[in-house]
């Protein structure tokens, strides 16, 4: 996929990300810090989320920003020439999400497993169109094997050696 996004979907999806981010950072702010059980700060239930919301508050600003500088905040009369959404693909990405957070995740499959699988599946049917028209299917299935393990290893390790999350 070649096309670049409009200055005005920029902007848009920039607002969207932004509120967002005060989602979750709010959320974030209004968790138990549990206080009561003396617990370290950098331990509390809130920290990560509320810095995974200030970055994503840095990105949409940033996103912001450019769709400015390109006069996306500037709205055209007439109507834009509305691209073509393969809806389908989106389609893809939510079946796959849920199948993911309801199947696969703490159904006695091993979370390195679950993320593996996922990530290898939505990896090569998302470059599938790609793949099959320069007749790489096999290494495009490597690819996508090589990322799910690289993911599934880097997710695993990172959540349970340094945030000592216990995963399913």
């Amino acid at each position: 996929m070649t096309e670049k996004p409009t200055p005005q979907a920029d902007f848009i999806s920039a607002l969207v990300w932004l509120a967002f981010a005060a989602l979750v950072i709010t959320g974030a702010w209004t968790m138990d810090r549990l206080e009561a059980q003396h617990i370290n700060p950098y331990t509390a239930p809130g920290l990560v989320p509320g810095l995974l919301g200030v970055g994503i508050a840095i990105m949409g600003a940033l996103l912001l920003v450019r769709a400015m500088r390109a006069g996306g905040h500037r709205w055209v009369r007439s109507p834009i020439a509305a691209k073509s959404v393969d809806r389908g693909r989106l389609w893809l990405a939510l079946v796959l999400c849920l199948v993911f957070g309801a199947v696969l995740v703490g159904r006695g499959l091993p979370f390195w497993l679950a993320t593996m699988v996922f990530v290898a599946v939505t990896t090569f049917l998302f470059q599938w169109p790609e793949r099959r028209s320069k007749g790489q299917l096999g290494r495009g299935a490597l690819v996508a094997l090589a990322c799910g393990a690289g993911t599934a290893a880097a997710v695993t390790l990172v959540f349970q050696e340094i945030f000592l999350v216990r995963l399913p």
